[in-house]
């Protein structure tokens, strides 16, 4: 009876062990097998099955067309649309964005279409922060991109293009100088530089988001990045956009420029500033905080400044992009060894001339003081329980 009981078990496992393998297989493959099944299934996707051989054969005498799938919002899109441009530059083909996509209502995008083009096949981006070169030789035929494309290497070779390309809408432009000058204007004539900070905070807080990779920017990144900015530029004023403005206000504090500079280079600003009162460099550096509630207005801000401190996310990178000045990024993000980390290539991610900073030396010296700190009491522990 036993033996016959361990002879089925024996046999279920086996069962269970052949699902597993083709399960994993045809998971592996799942590209291959939905072609498969469309191909014998429908007809309209053989036709285009069968043109696309006709392409081949042809060499491409047909003009070819390649957009991208919509994903995500600002950020997902400016990086899908650029990168699809650059792409299809390097392909010869067409790219294009439906009219109706929501970027559409941003910029003055020239490369859309009202309909799709046909016969579009599907090539997917396995890693979405990262550069994939097979992206730059598309198979031959109308192609769909589906995922994110998002590093600036897919389109650093048109970058004069894509500037005049991404174009604000006149309206909205005009708006947001005017917004501009309300909030730091007076500053601006003054003769202060403006360095904007973007804090990302609300939905890589969940838990979830967590789980898969994403985290915050703590308050002693942002206050290495001002004393770091600073050292450059000490002449400037902060202006803070953030969907948490809230815990901005209390953890976003500048600090007192004497406290940041040497005498010598506060004399030598004083020297080359003769109208700047010297009281300026014991007074906190000014700061401003967005008091909007529309994410564009902030993204609008953001494209204005001289230079860019980031937190985390494709929003404040775009900002950076635009103002084209000096930028630093969170180096602790995304969390080493998630989902995210491993679809993230910072090289790829973020262009080679922008600085990564963490939290600052003394905090993370105390952090590694700690550490040694409960080791030592675990260890007296372990020993007092032994003796």
């Amino acid at each position: 009876m036993m033996r016959h009981v361990q002879k089925r078990l024996l046999l279920v496992l086996k069962f269970s062990l052949a699902f597993a393998v083709i399960g994993y297989l045809l998971w592996v493959n799942r590209h291959l097998v939905m072609h498969t099944a469309k191909f014998f299934v429908d007809d309209i996707y053989r036709s285009c099955v069968y043109q696309r051989r006709n392409y081949e054969l042809e060499e491409k005498s047909s003009p070819l067309y390649v957009t991208k799938e919509r994903h995500g919002r600002l950020g997902n899109w400016l990086f899908g649309y650029s990168s699809l441009l650059g792409i299809a530059k390097a392909n010869g083909y067409i790219p294009y964005f439906l009219r109706s996509h929501p970027l559409n209502n941003h910029f003055q995008l020239s490369k859309i279409r009202s309909y799709p083009a046909e016969c579009l096949f599907d090539v997917y981006d396995e890693q979405p922060c990262s550069y994939t070169p097979e992206m730059m030789n598309l198979p031959t035929g109308n192609i769909s991109i589906d995922g994110y494309i998002q590093s600036w290497k897919y389109f650093r070779f048109i970058e004069n293009e894509l500037r005049q390309e991404l174009k604000v809408h006149p309206h909205m432009a005009q708006y947001a100088k005017k917004l501009f000058n309300e909030y730091v204007g007076h500053h601006v004539a003054a003769g202060r530089l403006v360095i904007s900070i973007h804090v990302r905070r609300g939905d890589v807080l969940k838990p979830e988001a967590r789980k898969l990779g994403f985290c915050h920017a703590p308050k002693e990144y942002f206050d290495n990045a001002m004393n770091y900015m600073l050292k450059l530029f000490p002449y400037s004023v902060f202006l803070v956009t953030s969907d948490d403005i809230s815990w901005c206000r209390e953890n976003i504090q500048p600090p007192v420029l004497r406290d940041v500079l040497s005498s010598a280079k506060l004399s030598k600003i004083k020297s080359d500033n003769p109208k700047i009162k010297s009281s300026i460099f014991d007074e906190t550096v000014p700061i401003v905080f967005s008091k909007s509630h529309s994410s564009w207005d902030d993204f609008s801000l953001l494209m204005l400044c001289n230079h860019s401190i980031l937190s985390v996310g494709t929003f404040g990178w775009w900002g950076a992009w635009f103002a084209r000045g000096h930028v630093v990024y969170y180096d602790g993000f995304p969390l080493p060894g998630s989902k995210v980390d491993y679809e993230t290539d910072k090289e790829d991610f973020f262009p080679s001339d922008w600085v990564a900073l963490s939290v600052s030396a003394s905090v993370q010296s105390w952090h590694l003081l700690w550490l040694v700190f409960l080791c030592a009491m675990w260890n007296a522990l372990l020993f007092c329980k032994v003796s």
